[in-house]
This record gives C-alpha cells, sequence and structure tokens, in this order.
C-alpha cells in the first residue's frame, strides 16, 4: 500500500478501537440494568450478536415490549462511559500509523456507528482526535453506513476522488458498501466480525491483523 493514496476513512470500533467487545456486552449491561434474567443460552449468544438484535429478541421471547429506540440511546450511553475510562487502541501500531499517513499529506476522518460525540470522546481520551479532519456517525448524514451514498458524501467531503481514498474497517456492512461507491477496502481483523470473516476476505482489497503489516 505504502500511502499511495489522498485520503482514509477509518471505521472506530475494531478497526482504531479495541471496544467491540464492549458494544456486544452492552446487552448484559442492559439486562442487569432491568433486572431481566441471565441465561446461559444469552451468554452463549452475546459475543457473536449485536446488542440491539439480542435484546430485542429476547424481549420477545420474554413477552416484553422494548422501546427500540430508548434501548439504543441506553446502550450508546453505556458506551460513551467505556470511550472515557475503558477504551484502548485497537493495537498499539494505531497511533504510529495515523502519524504515517498524516506525515505523508493523508486526509483523514473517522465514520463511525457510535455517535460522534461519544466517540470523540475515545479518540480524545486516547490522543487520536487530531489525527482527523472531522468524526462522523449514522446520525448526521442523510444516510446511514450501510448505504453507499454514505461514503459518496464522505468523498465530497474530503474532496477527493473514490481511486483515491482507502476504507479501514472490519464489519462486512460497511465494506460492502464502501466497495459499492468505489472505494478500496482494507479489512482490520476482529474476533467480533468471526461469522463474516472468509466473505470479508474475499471482498476487501488488503487485509491486515496489524497495522504495522502496512508499515
Amino acid at each position: 500500500m505504502r500511502f499511495d493514496f489522498d485520503a482514509a476513512i477509518f471505521d472506530m470500533d475494531g478497526t482504531l478501537l479495541d471496544t467491540m467487545p464492549y458494544w456486544r456486552y452492552t446487552s448484559l449491561e442492559y439486562l442487569l440494568a432491568h433486572q431481566l434474567p441471565v441465561t446461559q443460552e444469552i451468554l452463549s449468544r452475546m459475543y457473536a450478536t449485536s446488542s440491539r438484535r439480542l435484546l430485542m429478541e429476547y424481549g420477545a421471547q420474554l413477552g416484553l415490549s422494548i422501546d427500540r429506540a430508548e434501548m439504543i440511546q441506553e446502550l450508546e450511553d453505556y458506551m460513551n462511559r467505556h470511550y472515557l475510562y475503558d477504551a484502548h487502541y485497537k493495537k498499539p501500531s494505531v497511533p504510529a500509523f495515523l502519524k504515517a499517513l498524516k506525515d505523508s499529506g493523508v486526509r483523514m476522518c473517522v465514520a463511525t456507528g457510535a455517535p460522534r460525540e461519544y466517540a470523540g470522546n475515545g479518540l480524545r481520551r486516547l490522543g487520536l482526535i487530531d489525527y482527523f479532519e472531522f468524526v462522523t456517525d449514522n446520525y448526521e448524514g442523510r444516510l446511514t453506513k450501510d448505504k453507499p451514498g454514505y461514503f459518496g458524501d464522505l468523498l465530497s467531503r474530503l474532496g477527493v476522488s473514490a481511486d483515491r481514498c482507502w476504507v479501514f474497517e472490519d464489519a462486512l456492512y460497511a465494506m460492502k458498501s464502501a466497495k459499492a461507491s468505489g472505494l478500496r477496502v482494507c479489512a482490520i481483523e476482529d474476533d467480533a466480525q468471526i461469522a463474516d470473516r472468509d466473505e470479508i476476505k474475499r471482498l476487501a482489497d488488503v487485509y491486515i491483523r496489524d497495522y504495522t503489516e502496512l508499515m
């Protein structure tokens, strides 16, 4: 790769920060907070299933009516505390890789599913925020991250063409929409995405476990 590009769009959870386990286990925090039964079956599903999906399915199984919007806000609030106090780099090489890109004149932004204010808390705490021109999320624009046009909007903000921009991601759905917009994808291995790993390897232009592989 050797930085022969003008811009980079980074996911955050599972890509820059090792926070996907926190996202998965917000479902446990929710169950405990609401005094709902924590079964072995639910525990076994948590790491491989999104908290939103798991809680909605479990609520239906228990005969409960969970307000989805309120539940999502609660999960995001749990994550904000983790960003403020618990988040770590995805790999120790993250700061050095970002510095190398910035020193090479690569323009960078973060596109995350987490609320951008909360994401900023984690990036700021770890000293990464100043590498990026902006942080955006699924709430800011007209489209969400699973839609191809989402990345087209970011290209406009960065002022670059698709063929001169890489997307760094761990999630298959976001890689698909990035590829549909003509961007190249560097997949970052994350255990939370193990069910999609084979398809991710087929789709991605580059697949890595550590940023040292690119330096």
